[in-house]
């Protein structure tokens, strides 16, 4: 017997792009589908396609709109104009700005053996991610998190584990950091923004089975 979705690990496919390969990953089980709103990204999209995409998916699938450095102003405008369910920071955003927001948000973290753990805590949210450092990456890198970082990092509530997850090694990475859910984007693309849906049917299965 499969297990049921609230018990098995979650899964987040990111930097979705087109209409029909959110629907083929939801789909296919992908719990949330997550929207890059940062112009900065190579898989930034426009809000027209934003809605696009929300309109395209079932009531029950999860969008996250991914947000780097922006003002609470332009993201609530911004959710509230494509009908996005989450936003996920994931720039330097400090807390008085997160706390200015109209909708559900969680708060990601690049980790480096410099991280300061107690950060995790000050944000206030149950749910969280975890992320690969990057100096120049505010996601989507390809950079693989370190495992031993992402298990310090666990315990604090529901961590999204983000950073090189492939077909290949996602699930290695739940059997040692147990987190709520997986990110993953590059590992499963063609091309920014593209997916390679035979890579997403194939990590998806590593963790539907």
């Amino acid at each position: 017997m499969k297990p049921s979705k609230s018990m098995r690990t979650q899964i987040k496919i990111c930097g979705l792009t087109k209409p029909e390969q959110a629907l083929s990953c939801f789909n296919m089980g992908a719990d949330l589908i997550g929207l890059n709103c940062w112009s900065g990204s190579s898989r930034y999209i426009i809000p027209e396609i934003i809605s696009e995409i929300v309109s395209e998916l079932p009531k029950s699938a999860k969008t996250v709109g991914v947000f780097v450095n922006a003002s609470p102003d332009s993201i609530n405008d911004l959710m509230n104009l494509t009908g996005m369910d989450w936003v996920q920071l994931h720039g330097d955003e400090e807390l008085v700005t997160c706390e200015k927001l109209e909708f559900p948000w969680f708060k990601a973290f690049r980790v480096s053996p410099k991280f300061k753990f107690s950060l995790i805590k000050h944000y206030k949210q149950e749910t969280y991610l975890i992320d690969a450092f990057s100096k120049y990456h505010f996601g989507g890198s390809g950079l693989k998190v370190d495992i031993d970082l992402a298990n310090k990092a666990s315990g604090f509530g529901k961590m999204i584990l983000a950073g090189g997850l492939t077909p290949e090694n996602v699930e290695e990475a739940i059997k040692k950091v147990k987190p709520w859910a997986v990110d993953v984007c590059s590992g499963v693309e063609k091309k920014p923004g593209i997916k390679d849906m035979r890579l997403v049917e194939k990590f998806i299965s590593k963790i539907i089975k």
